[in-house]
């Protein structure tokens, strides 16, 4: 297991990190001014809560976690808070310039965690601010780039930076989790699991819900099928609301970080309609290939591509699909958001039989 050293000190209490002295050292300019307020509407879906930080002109945003109110941290048993470790020990330094993630400090304050950052506010896409059509491609080169600067890296092994492993992975949507810890308050994703698994019961054909089914019961023989193959770092939930472009490509959010196969991150980003329709999925992920192979010096068999693309699809679909089958229920009264979401749906009951060869 390679050494890790950190390259970041954490400050140990949030007090501390929004102390007028600390902001103006870290900030390389005086700070007089500092008054914090909660970010409304916008508390992580999770459980993390997000705080403006207000100081002499400028504003900042605090996130705040803790693996006593946060769904992800607790499914994943993140007791290190991988988003800080991850800057801490300079791993996400290592990714500049060709992607940044805008951290100014860290600071653990008993069982929480905290992480300022730069105020990105309107710049995230979201549904109502969609990602313009000519930043897909330079998102997914961005991810080709992530995932060749970790490619077999052994650091990623190392116990300190707490990473993801599959089953932690799988953990934060699987319906045994959801429902062994229901009287738990942390965030929506705890019920929109439940429900959501209860109409993929109804819409998935009856042999591949049995057999993700089977899978989160017993995931082992995807878990083999994973170590067949490169291992990377993964963010874990690439997507629109976790990336920004002031001006140049920012990757937010590295709390659900994995040590695993590539293309569960790709299998994450090529299923949204912003991809879909402007590239196309099969293009998108034709188009990710080709800036990973660049960026390794080397091109993959035919034959392991596939198995790799298959093995991501239905990683995603364990992962994802019962989020959709949640807001396929939510969406009764709007027929088109409801179609769309059907057939999301039903994709997985091919993508779930063709990744079962590999297994």
């Amino acid at each position: 297991m390679s050494r890790l050293e950190p390259k970041y000190f954490v400050i140990q209490s949030i007090e501390q990190l929004l102390a007028p002295d600390t902001l103006s050292r870290l900030l390389a300019k005086p700070i007089t001014r500092v008054a914090s307020q909660p970010m409304n509407g916008h508390s992580g879906l999770a459980g993390g809560q997000l705080h403006y930080v207000d100081t002499d002109g400028e504003r900042f945003v605090l996130k705040r976690m803790s693996m006593a109110t946060d769904w992800i941290m607790f499914a994943s048993e993140d007791q290190l808070c991988r988003s800080v470790t991850l800057w801490q020990y300079g791993l996400l330094d290592q990714l500049r310039p060709n992607l940044e993630h805008r951290i100014i400090a860290c600071a653990r304050d008993g069982d929480e965690w905290a992480i300022l950052m730069d105020d990105l506010t309107g710049l995230i896409y979201t549904w109502d601010k969609p990602m313009p059509p000519k930043l897909v491609p330079v998102f997914l080169d961005t991810l080709a780039r992530l995932h060749a600067t970790y490619w077999n890296d052994p650091r990623l092994h190392n116990s300190r930076l707490g990473l993801c492993d599959p089953s932690q992975l799988l953990n934060q949507t699987s319906l045994p989790m959801a429902q062994r810890y229901k009287q738990l308050s942390m965030g929506v994703l705890p019920t929109w699991i439940r429900e959501g698994w209860e109409v993929l019961a109804e819409l998935l054909d009856p042999d591949v819900y049995k057999l993700m089914q089977n899978l989160i019961e017993n995931p082992q023989p995807l878990f083999d099928a994973l170590r067949r193959y490169p291992y990377t770092l993964l963010h874990g939930d690439y997507r629109a609301e976790n990336l920004a472009h002031p001006s140049e490509p920012v990757v937010l959010d590295w709390q659900e970080a994995t040590c695993s196969l590539m293309t569960i991150d790709l299998a994450w980003f090529v299923k949204h309609g912003y991809v879909r329709e402007t590239m196309g999925q099969l293009q998108a992920v034709d188009y990710y290939r080709d800036r990973l192979e660049t960026y390794l010096h080397q091109r993959f068999d035919n034959l392991d591509w596939q198995a790799m693309v298959d093995l991501g699809y239905l990683m995603d679909a364990l992962r994802i699909a019962c989020i959709s089958g949640y807001w396929y229920r939510q969406h009764a009264d709007h027929p088109k958001d409801r179609d769309f979401l059907k057939k999301d749906i039903v994709i997985r009951n091919q993508q779930v039989r063709d990744a079962a060869r590999w297994l």
